[in-house]
């Protein structure tokens, strides 16, 4: 009786153990854009299915919220999840449009698991091209 006792709580374990799934989340980088000149500014943050839209440089509270559909958000991440964050510091910009005020200065930060990945700086709706659909996508959505 032991030895049947024995040997149905192991099978029991290896049953149980064996069906157990390991869930890995995985997690899209929190995103800060900013563009800003002289007369302009607008600084987004974009972070689990929201963007906060700040259009006064000087507030430290956001002036609009936009929730994101499961398809924007699943959109926006497929998106980020195909830039490379240890190269985004290399980018290189198309335009030089910022230095004579053709357009307004642009920058976005990828921030995961605490660690920041800047960029070195764009002219705004002139991003580089391994950047460009994502920055399009979020600045379209808040302009909404």
């Amino acid at each position: 009786m032991k030895r049947f006792l024995i040997l149905f709580t192991a099978t029991l374990l290896h049953f149980a153990c064996s069906e157990t799934k390991s869930v890995v989340v995985e997690t899209v980088p929190t995103i800060y854009y900013e563009a800003s000149t002289r007369g302009y500014f607008l600084s987004l943050k974009v972070e689990n299915k929201v963007i906060y839209i700040y259009k006064d440089r000087n507030s430290k509270e956001y002036s609009d919220k936009l929730v994101l559909s499961e398809e924007e958000w699943s959109e926006i991440s497929t998106l980020v999840k195909a830039v490379d964050l240890a190269k985004v510091k290399d980018l290189k910009w198309p335009t030089e449009k910022r230095y004579y005020d053709g357009a307004a200065f642009a920058n976005i930060i990828f921030e995961s698991k605490g660690v920041k990945y800047p960029a070195n700086g764009f002219d705004h709706g002139f991003p580089p091209a391994e950047i460009e659909k994502l920055v399009t996508k979020i600045t379209k959505l808040a302009e909404k």
